[in-house]
C-alpha cells in the first residue's frame, strides 16, 4: 500500500494559494491520480518518466505559467538547489516487513526513501535475530537523511563500510542495492536478493578514437564543469569529443557514431544498455 500523505498536499497548496501545479509522478504512484485531483485545483501531469530528485524539469515553470512543481516520490536532495515552489512530497510504502536475515554478523543498514518509516522496524528485526546493525551514516549530495541512499549517492553506506561485513538495503529490486554493492561489500536487498557491482569498461575509453560526452538539460542533471574538464582532458590526448544534451535519454542515442560514451547527466546511464561501452564522467575523470 502506498501512502502518498494527501494532507500535506492539501495544506501546501491552502497555505500557498497554488492554482496550476506541474505534477511528476513516478511509474508506481500514477494510478494515484485521483487522489490528486480532487486536492489540486489545475495539475498538469507530465508523461515523461521521473528518475529521481535530480529529474526536475524547473524550466517548464514559466512555459507553462504553472504556480509550482510537486514531485511524489523523492525527497528533496541536499547538494541541488531548487526554486521555493518546487515541492517534494515522499511516499511511504505500507508493507509486512520480509524476514530476511543475511549470514554476516555487522549489518550495515540503509534504505532508499520510499521505506523510510519501515526501516527502524526492519533494523529491530535483525537486532532480535542476533545481529549488530550498524546504521548509514551522512549522504553526500543527492540523498536527504542520514542512512538514506539513492542511485547515485551512496555516502550513508561508504560512511560505516568499515564498520560492517556487508549491507541490507531496505528496497525492491537491486537497483539501488547495485550501486552500494560497488563498495565491495556482500550487499543483499531486504528480500534477500544479492546485489552486484557494476562494472566499467575503462580499457575501451583509452582505445576509442571518438568519444561523446553527454549532460542533461535538468538542473540536476546537467555537471557542465566535470564535462568541460573531461573534454580537455580527452582532447590533450588526440581524441575527438563531441558533446551531446539530451533531457530524456532513448535507444535513439545510439545512433550517433562514437567509440565510447561518458555521462556528465544521471551516473546510471551506463547501466543501460544502448549506451554502451560507456561510464560516468566522475569515474572517468579518476583515470584521466
Amino acid at each position: 500500500m502506498l501512502d502518498i500523505k494527501i494532507d500535506t498536499v492539501k495544506k501546501t497548496i491552502e497555505s500557498r494559494g497554488y492554482a496550476r501545479v506541474i505534477v511528476l509522478l513516478p511509474a508506481g504512484v500514477m494510478a494515484r491520480v485521483g487522489d490528486l485531483l480532487d486536492v489540486i485545483p489545475e495539475p498538469v501531469f507530465l508523461s515523461n518518466p521521473c528518475y529521481g530528485a535530480c529529474d526536475v524539469p524547473a524550466h517548464l515553470l514559466e512555459k507553462f505559467k504553472a504556480d509550482a512543481i510537486f514531485n511524489f516520490g523523492h525527497s528533496r536532495p541536499k547538494g541541488i538547489h531548487y526554486p521555493g515552489n518546487v515541492h517534494f512530497f515522499e511516499v511511504q510504502v505500507k508493507d509486512e516487513i520480509p524476514e530476511f536475515v543475511p549470514d554476516f554478523k555487522r549489518v550495515g543498514l540503509v534504505y532508499v526513501i520510499q521505506y523510510k518509516d519501515t526501516f527502524g522496524g526492519y533494523a529491530e528485526f535483525l537486532k532480535n535475530s542476533g545481529k549488530k546493525v550498524v546504521k548509514g551514516g551522512t549522504p553526500d549530495f543527492m540523498a536527504t537523511y542520514d542512512s538514506q541512499v539513492t542511485g547515485c549517492d551512496i555516502g550513508a553506506a561508504r560512511e560505516v563500510a568499515d564498520e560492517v561485513d556487508g549491507f541490507v538495503v531496505v528496497s525492491d529490486g537491486l537497483f539501488h542495492a547495485n550501486a552500494v554493492a560497488a563498495l565491495g561489500k556482500p550487499t543483499f536487498n531486504w528480500f534477500g536478493e544479492r546485489a552486484e557491482a557494476p562494472k566499467f569498461p575503462m580499457a575501451a575509453l583509452f582505445t576509442a578514437k571518438k568519444i561523446a560526452i553527454l549532460t542533461g538539460i535538468k538542473p540536476g542533471q546537467n555537471y557542465q564543469k566535470e564535462a568541460k574538464r573531461a573534454q580537455k582532458k580527452l582532447e590533450e590526448m588526440g581524441k575527438e569529443v563531441i558533446m551531446v544534451a539530451g533531457d530524456v535519454i532513448t535507444p535513439e542515442i545510439s545512433n550517433f557514431s562514437v567509440d565510447f560514451w561518458i555521462t556528465a547527466a544521471c551516473p546510471r546511464i551506463p547501466e543501460d544498455a544502448y549506451v554502451s561501452p560507456s561510464a560516468p564522467v566522475r569515474e572517468v575523470l579518476k583515470y584521466l
